[in-house]
């Protein structure tokens, strides 16, 4: 790898994750958070936006059992985002309060936080390096064991074999030689190899065409086994097996159930669902 690609890592990473780590309040938790089953608790949970004049959500109360996949479905600004963005703490609640396992996230620190979720969204971050750094980005005592495995799961192995280079195959500036499906391989094998205990989609296939969305899904599959997920989506059929879904409007949830009792209810899960069969 050449310095310059080095630099160019080490700059993007400082200002995505300074982004990310600066909390909106000043730092008071000082809890580690550890041994995290997967338990997630809203209580009462409201959220404005500096300079709104209403709330992105307003009173969300859900109670989640480790192992749970919760999808949030709606319109756009229904506020899906808003409420994921506020388990790492990207954004705090203006009311109410998040537990994970019990404890509140306002009492843990931010590292010992965000290293229990892992994150897959629309839009991947890839680096100026090869295919191997850019999974096991932040992650320097990964076995060859691990990453193989990891691959294996993302259904990457098969592309990454067809590479002369194979996993030392430089990806181009922001995954620019890769596909869309492929960068998004990359990061579920990312995601696999944090191993963490809570996931977020975040609309992690609108992006993909139909033929790609169906490749991925496997890996998604398997990386969503035995975690604790939230699934921000927009396609209907990508979230029909999850343990309940929750369909929200204007910052409220308006009705929660799985995907067969929302169709029977036929009420705005239902009404969304017909519009997307048109």
């Amino acid at each position: 790898m050449t310095s310059n690609a080095i630099v160019g890592m080490s700059v993007a990473a400082e200002s995505i994750f300074q982004t990310l780590d600066e909390p909106l309040e000043a730092e008071t938790g000082t809890v580690e958070l550890r041994d995290v089953k997967g338990a997630v608790t809203f209580e009462h949970v409201s959220l404005r936006y500096p300079n709104a004049d209403r709330d992105a959500v307003s009173d969300f109360n859900l109670k989640v059992k480790p192992g749970e996949s919760i999808a949030l479905v709606g319109f756009s600004g229904s506020g899906k985002t808003s409420v994921v963005n506020m388990i790492p703490r990207f954004w705090n609640p203006t009311a109410g309060r998040i537990l994970i396992d019990g404890t509140d996230t306002k009492d843990v620190t931010l590292s010992s936080l965000r290293n229990q979720i892992a994150i897959v969204s629309q839009d991947v971050v890839l680096f100026d390096g090869t295919i191997r750094e850019n999974i096991a980005y932040a992650m320097p005592d990964v076995t060859e064991e691990a990453l193989a495995r990891a691959i294996e799961a993302a259904a990457l192995k098969e592309f990454i074999a067809s590479l002369p280079q194979g996993l030392d195959t430089p990806v181009g500036e922001a995954g620019s030689r890769l596909s869309g499906g492929q960068k998004q391989r990359i990061s579920i094998a990312r995601a696999i190899l944090r191993n963490t205990p809570i996931l977020i989609l975040d609309e992690a296939t609108s992006a993909l065409d139909s033929e790609s969305e169906a490749a991925i899904k496997t890996a998604l599959d398997r990386l969503m086994a035995g975690r604790t997920t939230f699934i921000v989506a927009h396609r209907l059929s990508t979230i029909r097996n999850a343990s309940r879904i929750v369909v929200m409007s204007d910052g409220v949830i308006q009705e929660i159930g799985t995907h067969e009792e929302l169709l029977e209810k036929g009420g705005a899960y239902a009404n969304l669902s017909k519009l997307q069969s048109l």
